[in-house]
This record gives structure tokens, sequence and C-alpha cells, in this order.
């Protein structure tokens, strides 16, 4: 099973907002995807998991018409932006050491990310 910082960071990539909010039930962020306010991390466990297979690893390229790719990555990098300084803010604020790394680790996850779409 996925740990809780692959499940977040395979959500961000597929272009999934990470919320300030948290899950009542296992304290994960909350997050706006296609349109729903969900927690990925629950909805993995339960086994309800996306249809949609997570986004390519190590760089690969998403197929995306040519004449809109350059302003898809620019809003998805923007989204991805503001989540992170989200994420930034949860860490600030969280007590628990280990959740803390984990929420760490998913900050790092999305500034690689970042950094493949700039």
């Amino acid at each position: 099973m996925k740990r809780e910082d692959e499940i977040m960071a395979d959500y961000l990539l597929k272009g999934g907002k990470m919320l300030s909010a948290s899950c009542p039930s296992c304290g994960c962020p909350l997050f706006e995807y296609k349109g729903e306010t969900l927690c990925v991390v629950c909805r993995e466990v339960q086994g309800r998991e996306e249809q949609e297979p997570p986004a390519p690893a190590g760089g690969a390229a998403i197929p995306v018409q040519e004449e809109t790719a350059g302003t898809e990555y620019r809003s998805l990098a923007a989204t991805l932006e503001g989540t992170l300084i989200a994420l930034a803010l949860r860490i600030r604020e969280e007590p628990d050491p280990e959740r803390v790394m984990v929420l760490m680790n998913s900050l790092k996850r999305g500034i690689e990310a970042l950094r493949l779409l700039c």
C-alpha cells in the first residue's frame, strides 16, 4: 500500500488542489479534485481509487494538444504553487513530528513536480 505522502503527491500531479482543511478521520489535508472535495488518503484506504491512472513517473510527457500545452502547464504550475504554500503553512502548525515528516515529503515531491513543469 502507498504511503500517505505518495497518495497525496499522485493527486497533486494529476491536478488536484490541496486544501487547508484536514480530514476529520485521518488528519491528512483534504483535496479538491474534479470538482469534489475529498480525503484522497481515506479514499485509497477504503479501496475507492480513481479509475484514472496516476501521472507518469520519471518526468514522462503528458499528451496535451500543442497549442494549449503552455497555458495548461502554466495553470497547473500556478495551482501547484498555491498548494505548496498551503502545505508549508500546515507544516508550520503541525505539532506531531511524524506528520511533519509526511507533510515535508509531500512538499518535496510537489517541488520536484513543479520543477518538471517549469
